[in-house]
């Protein structure tokens, strides 16, 4: 696949991007297991200008070492590119980015989708990020790519498209080992529970069912901490929502840009 990136000088590191589309913006930030591609399905069918970022040691973006240096550093992109407050989405990490931008810097933010996000972590599930985090560094991506694929999708997408799962697997396969750990123990470490209760901005906060990353029980904490934020449960669906459904995603998503809150 060939990749059209453009890329900016930030001051605070470089960032490798791609836009489409006129209008009003949406920044888009990926997940810890994907890639700013992974919202390509999707990205035709949603309005305006859309504005996906390489996070931090992805595609040519500069790398940083932790969740607040990596709003910093999309906050100085979208600073740039973007003339108004922008509508900013994510998934997982992209997530968690998202909402770091939002604290230190509401003014960019018009709106927040947040697709597979929490506040925090439970204090059970932030062993697997270490977990993660060391079989990177030992055994390259390709030891990665069973476990993060298993929390992508949901077992029986895995089973009937295997052509999607392949791609997913080909672009772990060519992230940087040390990048994707240091990113692990970033989410490992996240806490805005204390944080995110002065957010004004509108917030949709859309989870799978079974999303096993960032679960349905998460989505729930955060949208009763958010104070202006629904809730949508997508059923059947895993962690990545724009790559399993995208037709539905966008059903999901396309009303709440256009600004029905």
């Amino acid at each position: 696949m060939v990749d059209h990136a453009c890329f900016l000088d930030t001051g605070l590191g470089r960032v490798s991007y791609a836009e489409t589309g006129e209008g009003k913006p949406t920044v888009i930030l990926h997940s810890l297991l994907t890639d700013r591609r992974a919202f390509d399905p999707v990205i035709p069918s949603l309005p305006g200008r859309t504005i996906t970022l390489d996070l931090p040691g992805y595609g040519q973006t500069d790398s940083a070492a932790s969740i607040e240096e990596f709003a910093d550093r999309m906050a100085a992109a979208v600073q740039v590119l973007c003339p108004e407050p922008a509508t900013v989405m994510g998934n997982g990490l992209g997530s968690f980015v998202a909402l770091g931008m939002a604290i230190r810097h509401p003014e960019l933010v018009a709106r927040m989708i947040l697709a597979g996000a929490g506040a925090t972590f439970p204090e059970a599930a932030r062993p697997a990020f270490g977990n993660m985090a060391n079989l990177a560094e030992e055994g390259g991506m390709s030891a990665v790519a069973p476990v993060a694929l298993a929390r992508i999708f949901t077992e029986d997408f895995i089973e009937t498209h295997p052509t999607e799962a392949k791609e997913r697997v080909d672009v772990l396969e060519r992230t940087d080992p040390k990048v994707f750990a240091a990113a692990c123990r970033a989410l490992q470490n996240v806490d805005f529970s204390s944080s995110v209760a002065d957010l004004s901005m509108p917030t949709l906060i859309v989870v799978g069912e079974r999303d096993q990353a960032t679960t349905p029980e998460m989505a729930h904490q955060l949208a009763g901490l958010i104070p202006n934020s629904r809730l949508v449960v997508l059923p059947g669906i895993a962690h990545a929502p724009q790559l399993q459904d995208p037709p539905g995603f966008v059903q999901t998503v396309v009303g709440f840009m256009e600004g029905d809150t």
